[in-house]
């Protein structure tokens, strides 16, 4: 395949097996400090695109650095990715064997070796700016759901790439090797897609924003960046700097040394202070420190090399990090082929020494790392001389790395596969399970902070007696089946793991806890029973008293709309804020439930309850794509012929001149309800007839 740099935008076209991402789609926004500086770079208006795929030549990366460094110097702002591929096209891999690797996951296409992109506009935000920004592109009617990462190998075939680390370090190969795997992870995503969504053109790339927006807030980084880039989509949550240069100053920092956080911050000092002083933390640091320090000065026109800073650690997230410094100064600015050729990939995600310890990579690692390990930065002409540029590298590390486009499932959801990679630096001294845990502990920064969910079905669990002397909970069964039926639905389209089994177990534990209940209860006629099932096929059982209601229920019209388009009201999960906003507002102010109206102005539901009127002596409920809950009251009622209940779009209008109002759930059954509000109007108690 030919080298693709250099393109104007209205040239781009797919490369093979990839989904290219509009030009107008094009962004980035890089989360930039060190100590001096803290400002967040925003990129818009791309102009020119330089793409190298997995296979291209060395001759084509180098051509394509060239051309990306002249449209630099002619005022362009570039941001640029490398993947950790990019590696054979640079003098650390002199004579390696051309190999590669497949990716962890089909559905992930080949990360190009590079991608650059230049834009015309360039925006400098404070952090709090940059923020308010990434929310206003994130369509707030989409929900999103993060699964939590698994790793892609087993801890038995870690420990086995472990034990042949060792053996070729006992052979004099390498000193250490930073050894690395993919976890595997499923952004999901239930996007609406319609006229009310005019302001969110593009509601997928909205999801990626929201994903961005809520992880950046939750780590402290200062390397982050979201680039939205032609053939991939990269959120990386960088610690680490490869390297910045200004001017004639270069600067690199590398990483080596991880422990966690403390309980407090008391406990955080002594780890922190124990990790500075770690033997063999400071001799893994101080190997790459040499290394890096070793890289800088085969830079040509180097006149100096210093090491102002060793062995500092920092808590970045949920863990600690030791760091060093190194600075040249330079007599004349290199190239940017020469910078890395000289650089890369950073020491501290290779080993020493970098040559043969990547052929060792070569051979061990079974899956291209891809974006992970390699560098995502930003290049730009000087402001203050225009003769040289100004560049700041991050080590991909704590990235994500997806397609452009999501893989679109049944009932409107997106799905974006995610590769996010974590690595240990392994010496002969390395112990294989205290490695494996360090792994993980890298892998939690994404895994604390994903966002599972819950399908649930509530249920009204009655006692009735079989003699004189023996009572048994139950559900009824027309209704136990009907929700069994709707959980079932639900857990095929959103890949939960369903059980027969394990649903019968937890009622059947649901009913004796209140057959327990009962014995220091025993007026309870009736419990409401919630039963939820995680993702994995658990099941839980909650049992809770019913409130007491006096018929007429009164209820309200909720000021804001729901949105119809959202294909998650089709499901009862435990992503409820809205309806438990509702609810809790409700009960504070003496209601039943507020009902929902769509962005249309057609009645849907309640917080809690569906709901039927009565116009002209016929009986109507609102239609599923009015944006509601298929509830099992209402399904249960559509099923009976001699009720003959219609479908049919309902308005405000029609429910204030509603001769009757119910409202129902699986708990109340049908409940006669009179609108509370100021022009609200009394309506006579009604059952369906």
């Amino acid at each position: 395949m030919p080298l693709r740099h250099n393109i104007a935008m209205s040239d781009i076209q797919p490369l093979p097996h990839l989904s290219t991402r509009p030009p107008s789609a094009l962004s980035a926004l890089l989360f930039d400090s060190n100590e001096t500086d803290a400002r967040c770079r925003l990129y818009e208006q791309a102009e020119r695109v330089w793409l190298c795929p997995a296979d291209s030549a060395a001759a084509d990366i180098h051509r394509a650095l060239h051309d990306i460094e002249q449209a630099a110097h002619d005022g362009a702002f570039i941001i640029l990715s490398l993947s950790f591929e990019a590696y054979r096209a640079f003098s650390s891999a002199t004579h390696l064997p051309e190999i590669i690797k497949p990716q962890v996951d089909e559905e992930l296409p080949r990360t190009p070796i590079l991608q650059a992109v230049a834009f015309r506009s360039l925006r400098l935000l404070d952090k709090n700016a940059a923020l308010a920004w990434l929310d206003a592109q994130a369509n707030p009617h989409t929900q999103t759901h993060l699964s939590t990462p698994t790793a892609a190998i087993s801890a038995a075939q870690f420990h086995a790439n472990i034990a042949e680390i060792r053996e070729r370090i006992a052979a004099g190969q390498t000193y250490q090797v930073n050894l690395t795997f993919p976890y595997r992870a499923q952004l999901r995503a239930f996007v609406p897609n319609d006229e009310s969504s005019a302001a969110h053109p593009n509601n997928n790339d909205s999801v990626l924003f929201a994903t961005f927006a809520q992880l950046v807030r939750a780590v402290n980084v200062p390397y982050a960046g979201l680039l939205l880039l032609p053939e991939n989509s990269l959120l990386s949550f960088s610690p680490e700097l490869f390297f910045e240069l200004d001017g004639l100053q270069l600067r690199t920092r590398p990483m080596k040394g991880t422990a966690p956080l403390g309980a407090t911050p008391e406990e955080t000092a002594r780890i922190a202070d124990a990790l500075a002083n770690d033997e063999k933390n400071r001799a893994e640091n101080l190997m790459i420190l040499d290394l890096l320090r070793n890289d800088v000065a085969r830079l040509p026109q180097t006149r100096a090399v210093h090491v102002p800073e060793r062995f500092h650690v920092q808590s970045y997230g949920s863990i600690l990090q030791m760091t060093s410094t190194v600075q040249a100064e330079l007599r004349a600015q290199p190239s940017l082929l020469a910078l890395f050729d000289a650089l890369f990939p950073c020491g501290s995600i290779t080993g020493a020494p970098k040559h043969e310890t990547l052929r060792i990579i070569q051979g061990i690692e079974p899956y291209a790392r891809g974006a992970y390990c390699g560098a995502i930065g930003y290049i730009q002409r000087d402001a203050n001389e225009p003769s040289l540029l100004q560049m700041r590298m991050n080590v991909a590390i704590r990235t994500l790395e997806t397609r452009a486009t999501p893989i679109i499932e049944p009932y409107g959801i997106a799905r974006w596969p995610i590769q996010c990679s974590v690595g240990a630096g392994i010496t002969y001294d390395s112990e294989a399970e205290a490695e494996w845990q360090e792994c993980a502990l890298k892998a939690q920064f994404l895994a604390r902070h994903t966002a599972p969910f819950e399908l649930i079905e509530t249920m009204r669990l009655i006692r009735e007696p079989v003699t004189a002397r023996v009572q048994q909970w139950r559900v009824p069964e027309e209704y136990l089946n009907a929700h069994r039926e709707r959980m079932m639905r639900s857990a095929q389209i959103l890949n939960f793991v369903w059980n027969e089994d394990a649903f019968s177990a937890c009622l059947e534990q649901a009913r004796q806890h209140a057959q327990a209940l009962a014995a220091t209860s025993p007026k309870e006629s009736a419990l409401r029973l919630r039963i939820s099932l995680n993702s994995d096929g658990t099941f839980t059982a909650q049992l809770a008293p019913l409130e007491a209601w006096t018929t007429p229920v009164p209820f309200a019209v909720y000021p804001e709309p729901m949105h119809s388009a959202n294909p998650m009201l089709a499901h009862k999960t435990s992503m409820r804020a809205a309806y438990n906003h509702a609810l809790a507002q409700a009960k504070a102010e003496g209601l039943f439930d507020y009902v929902f109206v769509n962005e249309r102005g057609e009645i849907t539901e309640g917080a809690r309850s569906c709901i039927l009127l009565q116009l002209d002596g016929a009986w109507y409920t609102p239609p599923l794509a009015s944006g509601l809950l298929p509830s099992v009251v209402r399904t249960l009622e559509l099923r009976n012929p001699e009720k003959r209940i219609r479908q049919q779009k309902l308005t405000l209008s029609d429910l204030h001149r509603a001769e009757q109002i119910l409202l129902g759930n699986a708990v109340y059954g049908w409940l006669s309800a009179r609108e509370s509000a100021v022009d609200a109007r009394e309506r006579p108690v009604g059952t369906i007839r």
